[in-house]
């Protein structure tokens, strides 16, 4: 039982990241000024907020995926025995108890918008993964609001709307070319996906489909000059990336569009720092 394992089962990397997103889209919505940088407590608050209550999500998800993962995962936590179900529901309320405190203290609408995302979150874990396509959709509406959320703290959410549905057309990809990679653990528990219904060459297809629209809407930030060049420079690279994923085999077509979104992550970041 090492602080490792505790660690490893809230993946920091994704709680990371949704916390630059928040960053990212703060600065779209002129909650930070490219003048001074520095977050406010209010969004320092926000961005912790969501660190935690993605945390909270990923080890519900893990709590209710330990029998798929004894198949697909057996070297995560809980599935290898390193954390206890009993302990890990324990870690899994304190982590939305501390990212609900860190919401309240943003505003009433942050506040409510934790709670929503937190209720979400449970939901998906434990019941709504396995509807087909409904568990894609709440996860990747999820990976949207993130973005919105930057703009929660002074109710600008006129840029931010467009990352968050770029944002959501890539996460589907990702989220249905997963359900291709998990098939054999998905059939064990009863999981509607995509792949077990219509088989894996048509949940590729479908996946690919969202990543086209999002590889062809990327382009609308700099037309609409939300953007620039450094952002377009580099969102093209993660075009490349995307469309990689399309004509790559299932089992490295998740991870292509992870680094793909990884790569766009920071077109935003770079587009609203740089304005050229």
């Amino acid at each position: 039982m090492s602080i490792l394992s505790y660690l490893k089962i809230t993946r920091p990397f994704n709680g990371v990241m949704s916390m630059i997103a928040v960053y990212i889209a703060a600065l779209v919505a002129g909650v930070v000024s490219l003048s001074n940088l520095v977050p406010s407590l209010q969004l320092v608050f926000a961005m912790l907020a969501t660190f935690f209550i993605s945390s909270f999500g990923m080890v519900f998800n893990d709590i209710f995926d330990i029998e798929i993962d004894k198949i697909n995962k057996p070297k995560r936590p809980l599935p290898s025995g390193k954390i206890s179900l009993k302990v890990a529901n324990i870690y899994g309320v304190l982590l939305a108890i501390v990212g609900l405190a860190f919401a309240y203290f943003v505003n009433f609408y942050a506040f409510g918008v934790a709670i929503v995302a937190t209720v979400l979150l449970y939901a998906y874990a434990a019941k709504l993964k396995k509807v087909m396509l409904v568990g894609n959709i709440v996860v990747s509406f999820l990976v949207g609001l993130t973005f919105i959320y930057g703009g929660v703290i002074n109710f600008n959410f006129l840029g931010v709307i467009m990352l968050a549905f770029l944002a959501f057309l890539a996460n589907m990809a990702r989220e249905i070319y997963k359900t291709c990679e998990d098939v054999v653990g998905d059939k064990k528990e009863g999981v509607r996906s995509l792949a077990i219904k219509y088989g894996v060459v048509r949940a590729k297809m479908a996946g690919s489909v969202f990543i086209i629209l999002a590889v062809i809407l990327s382009i609308v930030p700099f037309i609409i000059r939300l953007f620039g060049l450094p952002y377009l420079i580099v969102v093209t690279v993660a075009d490349l990336v995307f469309l990689m994923a399309v004509f790559s085999d299932i089992n490295t077509s998740a991870k292509m569009v992870k680094l793909g979104m990884n790569l766009a992550l920071l077109a935003f970041l770079l587009g609203a720092l740089i304005v050229i």
